[in-house]
């Protein structure tokens, strides 16, 4: 049944995804904007459900799976990103926080650097 709550929740999120990384560019004519808007709104949206079900709410954890895991995680993983290093910064780990900001970038953009070159030897 969790399954039906994350694919439901994936499927609204790409949906919307879809919608607003489209509809950016027709307001400045950047289409990386589109993705830079989703990204921050998905931050924004995560650290609203979360800290709410952690300090006012009892969210269900089907509840908790349709949005957080199905939506923001169909409309952007970066919202997770941007949690965990939150969480870092509340515990005051420096050193993980400044590790997992660096390291999502450096490494995910060396990933995406050698996907692209394997891409272009196949």
């Amino acid at each position: 049944m969790n399954l039906i709550y994350v694919a439901a929740g994936g499927a609204l999120g790409t949906l919307a995804r879809y919608y607003v990384t489209g509809r950016v560019p027709t307001w400045n004519g950047r289409a990386d904007l589109g993705v830079f808007v989703v990204n921050i709104i998905g931050s924004f949206l995560i650290g609203l459900f979360l800290t709410l079900g952690e300090e006012r709410f009892v969210w269900t954890p089907q509840l908790r799976l349709l949005v957080v895991v199905g939506f923001l995680g169909g409309f952007t993983t970066f919202s997770t990103l941007a949690w965990n290093t939150f969480e870092m910064l509340q515990l005051r780990d420096v050193a993980a926080l400044s590790l997992n900001i660096a390291g999502s970038m450096i490494v995910g953009l060396f990933a995406v650097y050698l996907g692209s070159l394997l891409a272009r030897t196949v």
